[in-house]
């Protein structure tokens, strides 16, 4: 069996390590007849043919179609290390959009972990990687003729019992790992969807008797996706769609709730929000605020989104008839709405979270320090405005209402109010 070392984007320490302790290495070659046919740590730099391709470090743009010929020619190929296993530094780099500018001259960018340029059959973790497994992969390959992927921790790996999917939510349960954290949120607001099933190994998540989310009672306030730690619970995503609709001149409608979030989950000024939807391709961005879409002349309760609509009608239906219209903007298909809200999914297409747009805006490598600052107008006043956020000031509230009904009360039912609201990026919401 014939092996080969390669290099890419990465310091080169995962083969100094392996160099360092050869002697594992040399006693594998010995007992099943190992050649290593390339590794220039070694003085070994010729290019023969081999079975099997090690490959340490992320790839860049200059690389991929070397990694390609690699692949092509390699009956096994192996990522080395953290950097090809995940990219490493060069691909936090650029998903953070801190670029060496000598780099960039060069023709360099990207910086992808293995596996995103061609097929991966083993890894090797580690940083550096761990020569004891390299040993044990290299061993397998020899004596088996084959190799294991080395993503299972446990002998029993759970297979996906049930898959639910109305288009606005899709609950995966072969990713569930049971934590129960959907299930307590959706008790807390009062909605009690979400429950376990089946005993043992088998217990997963899923609603009564499997049935569709709404008939079990789905308000669409979207927290178990946001909370849910594996993402086995996920809500529709229009990042496809926002972005083609940016690419054809669209524009955009951003809660001023959704510009600060922002800021503060990319770490940029709230004044930079706009410069960066922009750069993101939108023709023209507008700042809303939907408190503003309310007619505090009347009397009633207004639900913030359809999700407390859905709430009151059905947990509190005596308030019923109190219900006023929740503020729903009206947009065109070609605008697309970034929200803090996962309801307002329900209302308009695309719509996109901050939590989606935090994802989108890393991805597209943009150097957020370098984004000009634009004056906002000031934040409306909403002191005047009476709003239950949470549950437990919702419950109130309504209570409260119902035993006087007078001027407007407004409901927000994720914990912690709009500001925590369902669509944000994860390490915000840090109430629960």
């Amino acid at each position: 069996m014939k092996v080969a070392f390669f290099s890419f984007g990465a310091c080169e320490g995962c083969r100094y390590r392996i160099v360092n302790e050869f002697a594992k290495i040399a006693t594998l070659l010995e007992k099943h007849g190992i050649e290593i046919v390339r590794e220039p740590l070694l003085g070994v730099k010729t290019e023969k043919n081999y079975d099997v391709a090690i490959i340490e470090g992320a790839v860049t743009s200059l690389d991929v179609e070397r990694v390609k010929e690699i692949r092509r020619k390699a009956k096994f190929l192996i990522a080395l290390g953290s950097c090809a296993f995940l990219g490493g530094i060069a691909t936090l780099g650029y998903k953070y959009g801190v670029q060496a500018d000598e780099y960039l001259k060069k023709g360099y960018s990207l910086g992808v972990p293995l596996h995103q340029i061609v097929k991966v059959d083993g890894y090797v973790r580690g940083c550096p990687a761990s020569v004891d497994e390299l040993v044990n992969v290299l061993e397998e390959i020899a004596v088996t003729g084959s190799i294991s992927k080395y993503e299972r921790r446990f002998e029993y790996e759970k297979q996906t019992d049930l898959v639910l999917d109305d288009g606005f939510l899709r609950l995966d349960t072969g990713k569930c790992i049971v934590c129960g954290r959907c299930i307590e949120l959706c008790s807390k607001i009062y909605a009690n969807v979400l429950t376990q099933a089946f005993r043992g190994y088998r217990v997963i998540v899923t609603t009564p008797a499997q049935i569709s989310f709404l008939e079990a009672g789905c308000i669409r306030c979207g927290l178990c996706a946001a909370y849910c730690p594996v993402a086995a619970i996920t809500y529709r995503n229009d990042v496809e769609a926002a972005l083609k609709t940016a690419k054809n001149g669209g524009r955009v409608v951003i809660e001023r709730q959704a510009v600060e979030a922002l800021a503060e989950a990319l770490g940029i000024k709230p004044g930079q929000v706009i410069p960066l939807l922009k750069t993101l391709g939108f023709s023209k961005v507008e700042i809303v605020n939907p408190l503003s879409l309310i007619d505090f002349e009347k009397t009633g309760i207004v639900p913030y989104s359809s999700a407390e609509k859905r709430l009151v009608e059905q947990v509190f239906p005596e308030a019923s008839k109190y219900l006023l219209e929740y503020p729903k903007l009206s947009l065109d298909k070609d605008t697309v709405l970034v929200t803090v809200c996962v309801a307002r999914k329900e209302d308009h297409s695309p719509v996109l979270t901050v939590h989606e747009l935090v994802g989108l805006a890393r991805d597209m490598l943009i150097t957020f320090k370098d984004l000009p600052e634009e004056q906002l107008e000031s934040k409306n006043n909403d002191c005047n405005v009476k709003i239950a956020k949470g549950p437990e000031e919702v419950k109130a509230a309504i209570r409260d209402f119902l035993s006087n009904p007078r001027g407007i009360v407004v409901l927000q039912i994720c914990p912690g109010g709009c500001a925590k609201g369902s669509g944000l990026h994860f390490p915000i919401l840090n109430d629960y």
